[in-house]
Formats: C-alpha cells, structure tokens, sequence
C-alpha cells in the first residue's frame, strides 16, 4: 500500500530567507540558493505526492508582539500584512499539487501550541510518514519534530530545504531526545534531489 506522506512546510517566509528580511540569516544578504532549491522541488514535485499539506506562518502584530518573550531575543518580524509575512516561493505549487493543504498562523516557535484543533487530528491520523523542511532548525523546526516524534511519526527531513539561526539541522539531530530517535530510525534525513528521485522510482 502506497504511503500517506504530510508535507510540514515550516515559516518558509521573506522575513526569514529573503534578502533584507527583518530575521533573514547571513546579515539580512538571504540565501537565493535555498529559495531557488526549494521552487525546484515544488515545482517538480508530482502531482498528489502528499496526502496532506501542513504549511505555517511565523505570525505577529506590531501592537502585541513586544509584550512576548520571543521579543527579548528578536526584533518584530513577520507581521501580519506586510510581504515579509508572505511565503518566499510560489504558493500556487503547494495548492494545486497537494490533495488537503491546511495554513496553520502561528504567534510561537511551536506550532503545537497554535493547532490543538480538530482539524489537524485526522490529518495526523491518516498520515504514514511527515517530509520537514523549512526554518528555522533550532527554533520552529525544532519544536515541529519534537510534537511528531512524541506522537511516534516517522519524519523525513530535507536538509537542503532548512536553515537555522544558530544551528543547523544535523547540529540539531545530535541533541537529545532526537539522537535517539535518529538512532531508531524514526528520524531520516535526505536532499529534496534525492527525495524526487525516490518518488519517481516509487511511481515508475
């Protein structure tokens, strides 16, 4: 039987990976390859190859977010209305290619705190195996693969398609309880290259 896989796009932002972002890596100069990588494996992703689409949006407002702690350590970024808000890449290649994509806000680096929801139960039910990607590794990443790993999902994570701020995803992996879970297997870790290359085998 063919596997149900969820798509977790994580914050993939301009205020996080666009040149001039208010939270862009790098000193605000972006990173134009892994926009380019990630419009790649949109585009060539084939049609209905998830199940589901689980896409968040780092969220907040200028007359709120400074009483937060995420303020203490960041400046404002993602407000709501303005384009750093706006995903980086072309959001038509998530909705006509993804069977059932939900848009998740969230005003915290854990989306589980924003998604107790019925909506998003029957997707976790129905789903075999999660694909990650997305920013930021040590913060948002971070907080999504630890609510999968404790809910048992098996994760697949494209490292070419996430960043961190201070760590990258295989610095994270060493870090308990996800070294566990890598060492078990439930954690994997994979290109998006060789990712669509494993869907078109799978396809013929």
């Amino acid at each position: 039987m063919k596997k149900k896989l969820t798509l977790n796009l994580i914050d993939f932002q301009n205020d996080f990976v666009a040149p001039n972002g208010a939270l862009t890596f790098d000193n605000k100069k972006g990173d134009p390859s892994l926009i380019q990588r990630a419009e790649n494996f949109f585009e060539k992703m084939p049609q209905n190859a998830f199940a589901y689409g689980i896409v968040t949006y780092d969220t907040h407002y200028k007359d709120t977010y400074f009483q937060t702690e995420e303020a203490k350590n960041f400046p404002l970024h993602c407000e709501k209305g303005t384009i750093g808000w706006l995903l980086a890449i072309n959001k038509g290649n998530l909705t006509t290619k993804i069977r059932a994509i939900q848009h998740l806000r969230k005003s915290t680096y854990d989306m589980w705190a924003a998604s107790i929801d019925a909506v998003y139960e029957p997707i976790i039910q129905d789903t075999d195996e999660v694909v990650l990607c997305g920013v930021a590794s040590d913060f948002c990443n971070k907080a999504a693969l630890l609510g999968w790993i404790k809910r048992d999902m098996p994760v697949t994570i494209l490292t070419d398609l996430t960043r961190g701020i201070y760590k990258e995803t295989e610095e994270v992996l060493q870090e308990e309880p996800f070294k566990k879970a890598v060492l078990k297997g439930q954690i994997k870790t994979t290109t998006s290259l060789e990712f669509l290359k494993k869907l078109q085998r799978q396809r013929g």
